[in-house]
């Protein structure tokens, strides 16, 4: 079976994807994956400090590449418009390279991504060209709110779908507990409506250790909506 690629971006850096991509090993997992199935890259960013996504694969025997081959290091933009990096083809190639190596032998990759859709597209390597090369699906870690958090999505969806990104589903994270019942009635009636080829997987409470989010994370999203979403996208 090939291995199936989940793009993870965000409506803004902080947004949760990292949190998230553990909920998602987690929930895998959960479901009868196992660690030396599974891998976790982070190939491009802006912030090389560790995460808790990577404990948890140490923990659990699951690939992690956390430390991105491309680092949006301050000036980056400017050497590139100048001309002293390498170009957008090469660039683009080299992260594809690398996530393609982490996905030897395994069923599912989970790539993290940098910022909100369009980050990395001045130098041609944005979230969304690289999910758009991969043809994979994507989750989208959505802000916490209402209207806001609409809008957000709704743009950044837009610009995924410019891109040829079909598949998305969408995961509203950071949420304050006194105000989730409100927002996750509001958001799921006009969701649908505004994106109706969305895939709207849950809502996730703020959450910061380890436990925290696994709990978090298996409060908020259906962890047999969210496999049965994934597993579709091959067949299964």
């Amino acid at each position: 079976m090939a291995t199936q690629y989940l793009y993870v971006m965000g409506a803004e850096s902080g947004a949760g994807k990292s949190t998230a991509c553990l909920g998602i090993l987690a929930q895998l997992m959960e479901s009868g994956f196992t660690g030396d199935q599974l891998a976790y890259i982070k190939p491009v960013t802006q912030c090389i400090e560790k995460q808790p996504v990577a404990l948890f694969c140490e923990q659990n025997n699951i690939a992690c590449r956390d430390i991105a081959s491309l680092v949006f290091s301050k000036g980056f933009s400017k050497n590139f418009i100048a001309g002293l990096t390498p170009r957008s083809d090469e660039l683009l190639a080299g992260v594809l390279a690398t996530i393609a190596d982490s996905g030897k032998g395994k069923s599912m990759v989970i790539i993290d991504g940098v910022g909100d859709p369009s980050v990395g597209g001045v130098v041609g390597v944005s979230n969304a060209d690289v999910a758009a090369a991969l043809a994979c699906r994507v989750i989208f870690v959505g802000r916490p709110g209402i209207g806001a958090a609409l809008d957000n999505t709704l743009l950044c969806a837009s610009f995924m779908h410019s891109k040829g990104i079909a598949d998305i589903g969408v995961i509203y994270n950071k949420i304050a507990p006194v105000a989730m019942a409100e927002i996750k009635q509001y958001v799921s009636k006009r969701l649908p409506e505004l994106l109706p080829t969305v895939t709207l997987l849950g809502f996730i409470a703020g959450c910061h250790d380890q436990a925290d989010i696994m709990q978090g994370f298996d409060a908020g999203i259906d962890r047999k909506a969210l496999i049965d979403w994934l597993l579709s996208a091959r067949g299964a």
